[in-house]
This record gives structure tokens, C-alpha cells and sequence, in this order.
């Protein structure tokens, strides 16, 4: 019965004294700014195997104030909150808010915090216009590996659901955006993903590539090839598709030419990156 009252301790009415206080210093050298978090290190120990280990190891810290230089005073104090057993609404943070919060723990080990991280970002709504600032997130935690694949998962979501399995129109959304490195990382990882989602069915077959459902911007491979099918080509400027992604992903030529008069040894014809990529262009 004691946990649900646990926060009480911090409360600033408490008769319990702290007996470890955090630092954090923010500004600039003609003006600093000091916050703290104060709190009980046998109960941090108790969260934490790595504060167990820093209060009451060998090697323990005998200061009563230590500085934290890895992340802001507000993120930690939602971290100490949490220990102390506070419920917060995780939806009031923000996603980038909410990544720091995981660092920490990581950082201190602290399991119940990263899973209840990854459970709110796996339940997030967001807009398309959203998805660059989503997966960018993913790509600066990568060294956080279920974080980061569920930011990922995340916003292929939201675009699985705008764009259906539709490529040629997320290129479309993506040939919008402004061009950078980091950009075009991001989008060739998000296409990947994309490419790697099956479709939903649909109720007929479609006339132009005779297939249910209907295969509209989805890549021509060998085992879905149809004679006489019409297609846009996805073409690449050099031969390494890094510098492909680079150049904004591809640029897109509708091909009116028909299949049966195409080469099927062809490299384009296959799914080599080197060379490029079809999709069909269904009516």
C-alpha cells in the first residue's frame, strides 16, 4: 500500500528530507541558470540498479549534489517523478520530449519507463504533415533501436494510410518537401518499409495489371510481370542508389511502350537498385 503514496515524499510539505540533489545548468557565461531535482537515493536505488550502484556501491558518490549534463531538468524530473510512482499523461509531452525521457531510460535501466515510452508513441495520431519530423526523431535515436523502429513504424503508418499503396504519389509528397541529407536518409527508409507492407484486397481485378487487388504503384517484379500492362519507370540519374535517394529519391517518366516489347533480361527489369525501378500505372 505504500507505492501509490510514494509521490507524497516529494511533495514540499513532506516532513521526509532529501538527501541528493541534481543540478542542472542552462545560459549563457553572462547568465546561468540553476534548477534542481531533489530526492531519496534508497528510493532512486530501488527503481534503478545503475543509482544502486552509484549511492551504495564500491565506487559509490559521497556528494549530495551532482550534475547532470545529458539532459534538461524538466526531462528528469518526469524521470524522478515516475520512479516516485507519479502518473503523468504521457500524451501532454511531446515526441521529442518523450525521446530524452527514453534515453534516460536507458540510461538508467529503468525497463517500466521505456516500455510505457514505446506503448504511447506506438498510439500516436499524427498528420502526414507530421511524418518527415516523426522519422527524423527515428533516425537521430537509431542507437535506440526499438525507439526508433517504432518512430518509424509510426510514419509509415500514416502514410500506408494517405497514400494506400499508391508510390508514385508518395514520391509525389515527398518531391514537396525540402531537400537535405538527412531528408533523403529518411524517405528512402520509409520507402523501404513502405515497399515491405502487403496490400488490402480488393473486390475486382483490375484491366490494366490483372491483378486483385489492383497492383497501382506497386514495383514490377519478375513474379507479377503482365504483357501489355502500363507503367512508370523509376529512373536514377547515376548508378549508386545512394546518390539516387540523394537526388530527391527518383524522377518519375510514364512508359507508354508495352511490355512485350521489352527486353525481360533487362537490369530495370528486375528489382536492382543500381539501374532503377517500374511500377505499374494502373487507370
Amino acid at each position: 500500500m505504500a507505492a501509490p503514496k510514494l509521490s507524497k515524499c516529494l511533495e514540499p510539505n513532506s516532513i521526509i528530507p532529501t538527501d541528493i540533489t541534481f543540478i542542472f545548468q542552462s545560459g549563457g557565461p553572462r547568465r546561468t541558470e540553476i534548477k534542481k531535482v531533489k530526492a531519496q537515493k534508497v528510493i532512486l536505488a530501488i527503481a534503478s540498479d545503475v543509482f544502486e550502484k552509484e549511492f551504495y556501491g564500491d565506487m559509490k558518490e559521497t556528494k549530495d549534489e551532482i550534475a547532470i549534463v545529458d539532459a534538461s531538468q524538466e526531462v528528469f524530473q518526469a524521470m524522478v517523478d515516475f520512479i516516485y510512482n507519479k502518473q503523468p499523461n504521457w500524451k501532454d509531452f511531446s515526441v521529442s520530449f518523450l525521446c530524452s525521457l527514453y534515453y534516460l531510460g536507458e540510461k538508467y535501466i529503468i525497463g517500466d519507463l521505456k516500455a510505457e515510452i514505446i506503448a504511447t508513441i506506438s498510439d500516436l495520431k499524427i498528420t502526414k504533415e507530421k511524418v518527415l519530423e516523426i522519422a527524423h526523431l527515428a533516425e537521430d535515436n537509431s542507437h535506440h533501436e526499438q525507439l526508433s523502429e517504432t518512430l518509424y513504424d509510426v510514419a509509415t503508418a500514416v502514410l500506408k494510410s494517405e497514400f494506400k499503396d499508391k508510390v508514385e504519389k508518395v514520391y509525389e509528397f515527398f518531391d514537396e518537401a525540402e531537400f537535405s541529407q538527412v531528408n533523403a536518409v529518411v524517405m528512402f527508409k520509409l520507402m523501404s518499409r513502405l515497399r515491405s507492407v502487403n496490400t488490402l484486397p480488393s473486390q475486382s481485378q483490375c484491366r490494366n495489371c490483372q491483378h486483385t487487388p489492383c497492383l497501382d504503384g506497386q514495383e514490377l517484379t519478375r513474379e507479377n510481370f503482365v504483357q501489355g500492362a502500363r507503367i512508370c519507370l523509376v529512373l536514377m540519374e547515376e548508378e549508386s542508389w545512394l546518390v539516387w535517394v540523394e537526388s530527391m529519391l527518383a524522377r518519375l517518366h510514364t512508359v507508354n511502350a508495352r511490355f512485350e516489347d521489352a527486353d525481360p533480361n533487362a537490369p530495370w527489369f528486375s528489382c536492382n537498385m543500381d539501374m532503377g525501378f517500374c511500377i505499374f500505372k494502373c487507370p
